[in-house]
């Protein structure tokens, strides 16, 4: 089954808010993890056209959920910048992740590359396309299509995501440089995530509770 859903391009939406729709998937993510939690099932992917895109953001808030070196993650991004939207998802990737950041980010500087579109998948549970690469903020198309993982989806999925990382660089280094503070958005989702882990909040589903989580991110 799939779903096409109208963010409604006329009406002025936040980033936050906009990254906010996606919480819904993650709780769903959450809820599969406590059936199965193989490899494949604990791998997300992201094509995504910078840090600051709106699939990358909702990634980096919902990675706080999660316990530590609990899944993998394997992204692609056409534009590397901005630099502290990067050190975000930099940031949120090596607390819940078990390769380091430099292993899991690629580039796809190639232009020909730009066609593809938004990707995220949640291991079997789903997969959400948005527009294509090339096109800018202020020109992307309000649709976007979210779909049960079926065999059929996951293969063609796997397929185009494998295709466009071998096609993709690896970041420069340089860019996964220490930094001396963390943005304050990351450090407020980690305490959240260790304080759940303590409580033993997300030790079922491995995902810590939507309500909870936000009603701190709200302070």
């Amino acid at each position: 089954m799939s779903l096409n859903s109208d963010f409604d391009a006329l009406s002025p939406v936040t980033p936050h808010l906009a990254a906010s729709r996606f919480d819904s998937f993650f709780d769903l993510y959450g809820l599969s993890l406590k059936q199965q939690a193989d490899l494949e099932q604990r791998t997300i992917t992201l094509i995504a056209r910078s840090p600051a895109s709106v699939p990358a953001k909702a990634l980096a808030i919902n990675l706080a959920r999660f316990q530590p070196l609990s899944i993998e993650v394997n992204i692609i991004f056409a534009q590397v910048a901005p630099a502290d939207d990067l050190d975000f998802i930099v940031r949120a990737l090596s607390s819940a992740c078990r390769q380091a950041p430099e292993l899991v980010i690629r580039w796809a500087k190639n232009r020909a590359l730009l066609d593809a579109h938004e990707r995220l998948t949640l291991g079997r549970t789903l997969c959400w396309t948005g527009d294509a690469m090339r096109r800018s903020e202020d020109a992307r198309c309000a649709l976007d299509r979210v779909e049960e993982g079926t065999p059929s989806i996951l293969a063609e999925a796997s397929a185009s995501f494998a295709y466009l990382w071998r096609a993709s660089k690896p970041l420069p280094r340089t860019l996964f440089s220490p930094r001396t503070a963390a943005p304050m958005r990351y450090e407020a989702a980690s305490a959240l995530s260790a304080s759940a882990c303590q409580t033993g909040l997300s030790l079922e589903a491995n995902i810590v509770q939507l309500d909870d989580y936000l009603r701190f991110r709200r302070h």
